[in-house]
């Protein structure tokens, strides 16, 4: 695998496969803030890998509802990835759930 060094230069290009590719050597590092910065462009400009790249990241970081969008745009199974996260939402939200205590 390249250095980090080599996969940030490729990134600086603005290829969304260099700033896919550095993205993920962030999510693999624990630099989660910084992968969304970097996969977020990539995301946007419609790369596949880097929109499930994006989610996965989001929801790492507990940004669930983020992440559902982003899977939304990654096809059927990226469909049925946001449809669970707001069902698993929906259920912590239930009075008498493990998420919010009974009334």
């Amino acid at each position: 695998m390249p250095s980090e060094a080599e996969l940030r230069r490729a990134a600086e290009t603005g290829s969304p496969q260099a700033l896919n590719q550095y993205g993920v050597r962030l999510r693999i590092d624990g630099r989660l803030e910084e992968a969304v910065e970097v996969l977020t462009p990539a995301a946007e400009s419609g790369h596949q890998d880097a929109t499930a790249n994006l989610a996965l990241t989001l929801l790492s970081l507990g940004r669930g509802e983020e992440a559902a969008v982003w899977f939304e745009r990654n096809g059927p199974m990226g469909e049925a990835m946001a449809r669970r996260i707001r069902e698993r939402r929906d259920e912590d939200d239930a009075p008498g759930s493990s998420g919010r205590p009974a009334h």
